[in-house]
């Protein structure tokens, strides 16, 4: 049976599976103790923000490197189904058929070959081009911190892609908000924060599923090494 034999060559490895799972059980909890010194330790609420972050994901990791060990500890100790060879099949005896082979004549049959004649030209409408339009590129005061889609007061629904620039001198992470309302009373994260600048490109992904409809605003807002960071850049939406 296949079950048994991939319960065999599970149980030939299971001493490298278990230290597989050990190791990684070993590095999310490094990861949680590394999460909770960086919570304890910082001051700034991003970065609190990025150690409630880890600490989660090591959670996670632990808890799926337990759940391997168990699965494996089960393997190692299961009963094998033991699998039964079916009974050989008695020999049969064969017949040697001798042919004689015959020769019967060929009689060549004429064939018709058509000469193809060349089609007649027509003349095609001509296909009518369109200038693509782009939208206006938007003012922002600082280059390195700017959203470049959607644009201004832009209708949104669905899942919608951010673009533009998140990169400053001594650049560390960036993070993008949204506020639901004209003034915003509460800023809520899109995704996790990013440690890799952007220039030009995809700053995240916006899935408005379930948003209520009226107007809304994006934040985007660029850290350096030190902490510090030069003014959000807000832009106005309407969900629709």
């Amino acid at each position: 049976m296949v079950v048994a034999r991939v319960l065999s060559l599970l149980r030939a490895y299971s001493l490298y599976l278990y230290v597989a799972g050990f190791l990684a059980l070993l590095l999310s909890l490094n990861e949680i103790r590394e999460a909770h010194k960086l919570r304890q330790e910082t001051i700034f609420a991003l970065e609190k923000e990025l150690a409630h972050t880890r600490t989660r994901r090591g959670i996670g990791s632990a808890i799926a490197a337990l759940v391997y060990l168990v699965l494996i500890s089960y393997v190692t100790f299961a009963q094998l189904p033991t699998e039964a060879e079916p009974p050989a099949p008695p020999p049969t005896a064969t017949l040697m058929v001798i042919e004689v082979p015959t020769s019967t004549p060929v009689t060549p049959t004429p064939t018709r070959t058509h000469i193809p004649t060349r089609p007649r030209a027509t003349a095609l409408p001509p296909t009518p081009t369109s200038v693509p339009t782009s939208p206006p590129a938007p003012s922002c005061p600082n280059p390195g911190v700017c959203i470049t889609a959607p644009g201004a007061n832009q209708g949104l629904s669905g899942e919608m892609v951010i673009r533009g620039t998140a990169r400053i001198d001594q650049f560390q992470f960036f993070k993008l908000e949204y506020g639901l309302g004209e003034t915003p009373q509460q800023w809520n994260s899109i995704g996790e924060i990013s440690r890799s600048p952007v220039v030009d490109g995809v700053l995240g992904v916006w899935n408005l599923a379930g948003f209520p409809a009226g107007p809304a605003w994006l934040r985007l807002t660029v850290v350096d090494v030190s902490g510090n960071f030069p003014p959000p850049y807000d832009l106005r939406v309407v969900i629709r």
